[in-house]
């Protein structure tokens, strides 16, 4: 009988959960499968958006943060650093760094008490608010609304706008949300759905534009897989979105501006650069329902081969036993 290979995956003492969870839930539904032999630890010497997984004497660090410009100090002995926002220059420069793919916050009931048993109740006491926030978490099949249901033929925009301290040098930011989703209202009218999200300052600067439906992500989930179309955003200093992951999940016809982060060639996306183009594109799916259909049936199988949980860590564990140490420059 063959034997399971044994994975340690090591968490920081203070990791944030929104961001691990995916990870966690793709490890744990591997082991329920059998497919692993899984050892989840914590270490006060990783980071919160840091991972790190060790298979077949092969140690591999995950960074999920949001910033393409920074690496994980506690990461950089490892074979492997798979980076989710990470910089093209920065993959060409090194063997060493590889692209991480698409997160975005899911979990699973296994991954919960797994996380659960090994933070322990102290942990759920000392970080209250975390602990809140990650069992709001959504589980991965309430994400899921497959090509063969029916979407509705309207536009889904929800954006977040950011406190001036959050955005220190990249506060054009706000003003580009804004005005796509002027844009967007004055061209398409009520098949847009959404809005900005109420926070603080939304609301004080820009009431009128609130989206009006919940925006708990429990809730949020139900409504925002609905629509055909799917507008994505570069995130905060460039990262990638949760958003992109989360509207292949729904076969959603995506459309999303640029990243400094980068993106793989067979991701089915339609990208705009300019309000103009991006109006175009919603315009061209609304208005071509066999192309879009043809686009959501791409995204739906993308998200099942590469962005799933399960079937994204069990490629990244391929790549990792794949790999030979000694075609490393070290």
């Amino acid at each position: 009988m063959k034997t399971k290979p044994s994975l340690s995956c090591t968490l920081g003492s203070d990791a944030d959960l929104f961001h691990v969870a995916n990870t966690v839930t793709g490890l744990c539904q591997l082991e329920e499968e059998g497919l692993i032999d899984l050892k989840l630890r914590i270490s006060p010497d990783v980071g919160q958006h840091s991972m790190i997984l060790e298979l077949d004497g092969i140690a591999a660090g995950i960074d999920l943060s949001d910033h393409s410009d920074q690496m994980q100090a506690e990461l950089a002995s490892c074979d492997l650093y798979f980076k989710r926002c990470v910089r093209l220059e920065d993959l060409k420069s090194s063997s060493q760094i590889r692209a991480f793919g698409l997160n975005y916050s899911c979990r699973s009931r296994r991954a919960t008490l797994r996380l659960l048993g090994l933070m322990g109740p102290s942990d759920v006491l000392r970080r209250a608010a975390v602990w809140k926030k990650f069992l709001s978490i959504p589980l991965v099949k309430e994400f899921e609304r497959a090509p063969t249901e029916i979407a509705t033929p309207t536009i889904l925009f929800q954006a977040r706008l950011w406190d001036a301290e959050d955005c220190a040098g990249d506060e054009q930011i706000n003003e580009g949300r804004v005005g796509l989703l002027l844009a967007l209202r004055n061209e398409f009218k009520e098949r847009v759905v959404g809005g900005l999200v109420p926070t603080p300052y939304a609301q004080a600067h820009h009431p009128d534009l609130l989206t009006t439906l919940s925006s708990r992500q429990s809730q949020y989930v139900r409504w925002a897989r609905e629509h055909l179309v799917s507008i994505g955003f570069r995130g905060l200093f460039g990262s990638l979105g949760f958003k992109l992951a989360e509207a292949l999940a729904a076969s959603q016809c995506l459309i999303s501006e640029p990243t400094i982060a980068f993106l793989p060639d067979d991701i089915p996306l339609t990208q705009y650069c300019n309000t103009e183009e991006c109006i175009a594109a919603c315009d061209f799916f609304l208005s071509h329902p066999v192309d879009a259909k043809q686009r959501r049936q791409s995204a739906w199988e993308y998200y099942q081969s590469a962005v799933e949980p399960r079937s994204h860590l069990k490629q990244l564990l391929t790549s990792i036993a794949d790999l030979d140490l000694n075609r490393l420059p070290r």
